[in-house]
């Protein structure tokens, strides 16, 4: 059904360019919210900052694994640019990421990406370079700081619409790289709590279905209301969105058992493939402390080891995704089967029914509203012995790196 979603698209992109775009979690926005650039840094953790007018940090995203090991604990929200980037380069540091001394021939490299006005971003790359070539600089590390390149359109709308699905094809192409980068921001702002690739898509999908729901329970409504005229109809329309909620409930739980229920495979091998990171990180440590000789090339066959078993754990754990996807896409054609007998319903609604929607767009487009404004607290409720087990195990992690590589 897309009466209502065609009607507010523009509403949508009007309300992002003025930078109202915490009206899609229903929050007001003041001018020093609006998301002007998104910037990332590559380490090997890789982080997404999302910043403001003044360059300080609106959101904070862990991007791989090791990022939200980074991220965990630490207060970049309000910092500038610079600081962040600091912030990241000194846990980096003490976590044993990027190394004093010489670990690798070649060292390490950090990239800078950011995506925005381009004369800003170059201003803003080069103020973040002097500052942070300061800190390497004093700190005896062996890093190099490179400019990684912006975003492309195409690129950015696709993360956006990776980040909140709710947000359809349609949205997206009308809008500009400054409205894409306040929905980008409002949906990073969202899940700020799931430091977790798992637990955020585990959230999306949620959200999305609850909001399709919402639109479909809201038709059978209007259906309703209409009198017993069309009762026939709506006990077909019912069946069928009591099947649709089953389904959803079935793909749902498919996603947590296969993906974020710790007792999952996948959780075991990631759990796997973190302690022998762990490990590799701990022997890049030994190789940077020794001299030039047999002891360090003795270390360093250690290491290309160790990555050799690193490699395996991390097939291992792409064969336990893949097993999840396998799982998924059982549970997800179900859902898609019932989804056409939905659509193939409403497609045939006479034309008493139409109008009814039509005249009613503003209702179904409320329901829809709320069911994506309290999509996290019902998502937040169901899982939040999950979030704070992830939280806990990252922070624990964590502080025996830093402990390791204090020693």
């Amino acid at each position: 059904m897309k009466f209502w979603k065609q009607c507010t698209a523009g509403v949508l992109c009007l309300a992002l360019a003025i930078g109202m775009g915490a009206a899609l979690s229903g929050c007001s926005q003041s001018s020093s919210d609006t998301a002007a650039a998104r910037m990332q840094v590559d380490i090997n953790p890789s982080v997404e900052f999302i910043l403001d007018s003044e360059n300080k940090v609106l959101s904070v995203t862990a991007l791989n694994d090791d990022g939200a090991l980074i991220v965990a604990g630490e207060a970049f929200i309000g910092k500038t640019a610079e600081d962040a980037v600091a912030l990241m380069v000194n846990v980096s540091t003490e976590t044993g990421y990027l190394l004093k001394g010489d670990a690798t021939a070649d060292g390490e490299t950090i990239t800078i990406s950011i995506t925005g006005d381009a004369d800003a971003a170059q201003a803003l790359y080069e103020s973040i370079y002097t500052d942070i070539q300061g800190i390497l600089d004093e700190s005896g590390i062996n890093a190099a700081i490179e400019r990684g390149e912006a975003l492309r359109l195409e690129a950015l709308k696709a993360m956006v619409l990776a980040a909140d699905p709710t947000l359809s094809e349609e949205d997206a192409d009308k809008m500009t790289e400054a409205q894409l980068l306040n929905a980008l921001k409002v949906s990073r702002i969202e899940t700020a709590q799931l430091l977790t690739e798992e637990l955020r898509e585990a959230y999306n999908t949620a959200k999305e279905y609850s909001f399709n729901f919402a639109e479909r329970q809201a038709t059978k409504d209007i259906i309703d209301g209409l009198g017993s005229a069309y009762q026939v109809l709506l006990s077909g329309y019912s069946a069928a969105l009591d099947a649709y909620r089953e389904a959803i409930q079935s793909l749902e739980q498919a996603r947590y058992d296969y993906l974020v229920d710790p007792e999952s495979d996948y959780q075991a091998k990631l759990a796997e493939v973190r302690e022998q990171k762990d490990l590799v990180l701990a022997q890049r440590k030994e190789i940077a402390a020794l001299s030039e000789g047999p002891a360090k090339e003795a270390a360093k066959a250690v290491l290309a080891a160790q990555e050799t078993a690193l490699t395996a754990k991390e097939a291992a754990l792409t064969a336990a995704g893949n097993a999840a996807n396998a799982a998924f896409d059982m549970a997800s054609s179900a859902m898609k089967a019932v989804e056409k007998t939905l659509t193939d319903l409403e497609s045939s609604f006479p034309e008493e029914i139409t109008s009814a929607l039509t005249e009613n767009a503003q209702k179904v487009q409320d329901a829809m509203n709320r069911a994506k404004d309290e999509a996290f607290a019902a998502f937040e409720d169901a899982h939040k012995a999950d979030i704070e087990k992830a939280l806990a195990d990252l922070e624990a992690r964590k502080q025996a790196l830093i402990d390791a590589n204090a020693a």
